[in-house]
Parts: C-alpha cells; structure tokens; sequence
C-alpha cells in the first residue's frame, strides 16, 4: 500500500468522506468531481486504487470505483446515489 504524507491522506481521507456522502446524503457533483481528481493525482497507478477501493468497500461497504461511475453518468448539479452501497 502506498505510503503518502500527512497531504496525501487528507486527500484520500476526503474521497472516502464524499462517497460515503454521495450515498447517505448526497453531494454537489463538482465537489465530488474535484476530490476524485485530486485522488487520482495522488495514486495513478490503477492497481493501488483498485487495492485501496477493495479495501475501503471491506470496512465502509461503499466502492469508490461504483461511486465514480454513478457520478461521472449523473449530470446534475446535486448527486445522491440511494441504491445499495457498491
């Protein structure tokens, strides 16, 4: 697993904190938008996001991958994916 600085978990920290909120509450879609490219800059390689996705749905039960997917086929400006978690 990647080993970031204290910058590089807050920005993972931040994607985790807005699909949980795309599911429970919902969430402006550029906010979204703008923490999953920051994340992507963070960790390019798509193994390790797919690592880090596997092991955040095992604790939270929410896919950042199905939550990426719902937002980016969503164009309004407030998105709240009320289906199962991922």
């Amino acid at each position: 697993m990647p080993e970031w600085n204290v910058s590089g978990v807050i920005v993972a920290t931040d994607l985790y904190q807005a699909v949980e909120k795309l599911y429970t509450t919902g969430i402006k879609r550029t906010e979204f938008l703008d923490k999953y490219q920051k994340f992507l800059d963070l960790e390019p390689a798509k193994m390790i996001q797919k690592q880090l996705d596997k092991r955040f749905k095992e604790v939270s039960g929410y896919s950042i991958y199905t939550a990426s997917q719902y937002v980016l086929k969503h164009e309004q400006k407030f998105v709240h994916c009320q289906t199962s978690k991922g």
